[in-house]
């Protein structure tokens, strides 16, 4: 049985909101979450409360600071409750939460560990703004996360998640176009998530 991990711990504004808008954009029309609670409506204004809390504190002003700290900490409080009301609905079962845009938390396990992918190829596309990945299929995995970033792979804090896939592949799009970008993966099992595999980069067409 898995269990949803938010994992948000560690998360500055700007990745806390990036990681809201994913799983905002699945949990949109997601037959599974037919009533979410707090709504989508809800935690979208909150979202983008913290989004105009962000671009008035670049200054450093102290005030505008600690007002984007208390966005901040409202959007996660309503992430929080979604994410109980994912699990209640999910009642254990990876797929479905990983169709929320959650993850599932890692057990610790020293058995059935899971590997972390290989081989993963990016190939420009022939449509604008696109990526495709492949990677070898890791054993026993039953989802993947796939992880982006528009700098230089060493920088941890710009990683974020590009989204979900049952298959050894996937299409990143919304890519800005002669742009090099950087891509990750890792595979998620009964045990949750594996670690990170090797990282592979593309120009976007």
């Amino acid at each position: 049985m898995a269990t949803l991990a938010k994992n948000i711990r560690g998360l500055n504004a700007a990745q806390v909101v990036s990681k809201v808008r994913f799983i905002e954009e699945r949990m949109k029309n997601n037959p599974a979450y037919p009533e979410p609670t707090p709504t989508l409506g809800d935690i979208a204004a909150a979202r983008e409360a913290l989004e105009a809390a962000i671009t008035a504190a670049k200054d450093g002003g102290r005030t505008a600071t600690a007002i984007r700290r208390a966005r901040q900490r409202e959007l996660i409080l309503l992430l929080n409750q979604l994410g109980g009301y994912v699990s209640s609905i999910a009642e254990g079962n990876a797929l479905a939460i990983l169709s929320s845009g959650f993850e599932v938390k890692r057990t610790g396990s020293p058995t059935g560990e899971l590997e972390p992918t290989r081989d993963l190829r990016a190939m420009i596309s022939a449509f604008k703004g696109r990526v495709d990945l492949r990677w070898d299929p890791a054993k026993d995995a039953i989802a993947y996360h796939i992880h982006v970033s528009r700098n230089e792979p060493t920088d941890d804090t710009s990683w974020e998640l590009a989204g979900v896939s049952t298959r050894a592949s996937f299409k990143v799009t919304g890519l800005e176009s002669a742009k090099t970008y950087w891509f990750r993966v890792a595979a998620i099992g009964t045990t949750g998530m594996g670690p990170l595999g090797e990282v592979a980069h593309s120009l976007v067409r």
